[in-house]
């Protein structure tokens, strides 16, 4: 059986060491999944890999050991599930998110349905590099915003973004170029501003820090003016 590993990356099945096996990772956005949802990918892990489920960095679920013979029989499963599975690439990535002030007594913003409404606007769009966003409740920091390309921390009630983070190849630090946000609806709109630019103004893998870099900070803030 011949294996094209890269079509199925683009669905959500990255080759193992063992080239004749697959890891599927599961879309989920802003940390929190429903039990039906867990119980499903639990039973792909049972039926179809070796019973065992992996929680990634990112907070996806990550079912490794899948016999590349069963892939097919896999995505009938997702398919008539309804599961989407996570995209990666040069696109908008799932949303990270901590639990937020629905839950912690820390939390100063509510996180999970912000998480919800990013990612249902933006997951899988196609640009110039990938695009990271994660979203954290307080200062406590808890889904290191600042190692992402836009970053969102609640503070006094209220919203601080960072832009032009990343971790991997290459760390740096997201910088808060912008005021305190007092309205959620300011925060989607320079998220919205944010990819808009990036789209258009980005090079093939060049990612927002990098673009900041390059045409300054100045031109970036002028591209966010009317977004609060």
């Amino acid at each position: 059986m011949e294996i094209n590993a890269a079509a199925l990356k683009t669905k959500g099945f990255f080759q193992q060491a063992q080239t004749d096996k697959f890891s599927l990772r599961l879309c989920t956005s802003g940390g929190t999944i429903h039990t039906d949802y867990l119980k499903k990918a639990m039973e792909i892990a049972d039926t179809y890999g070796e019973g065992q489920l992996h929680f990634t960095t990112r907070q996806q679920i990550e079912i490794p050991y899948i016999p590349a013979d069963n892939v097919e029989a896999v995505q009938n499963v997702l398919f008539d599930a309804g599961i989407k599975t996570f995209i990666g690439g040069p696109r908008v990535r799932t949303v990270v998110a901590c639990l937020g002030a629905a839950v912690c007594k820390f939390g100063q913003i509510e996180t999970g349905e912000l998480a919800k409404e990013i990612h249902e606007a933006y997951f899988g769009r196609e640009l110039p590099a990938k695009l990271k966003i994660a979203i954290t409740g307080c200062k406590n920091n808890c889904a290191k915003v600042e190692a992402n390309d836009i970053g969102i921390r609640g503070v006094n009630h209220g919203y601080q973004l960072y832009f032009g983070g990343c971790f991997g190849h290459e760390t740096r630090i997201g910088k808060p170029f912008l005021p305190v946000l007092v309205e959620k609806d300011q925060v989607l709109n320079v998220i919205a501003c944010t990819v808009r630019f990036f789209a258009s103004q980005a090079v093939k893998g060049e990612r927002l820090g990098k673009l900041i870099d390059r045409i300054g900070i100045d031109a970036f803030k002028k591209a966010l003016e009317g977004a609060v």
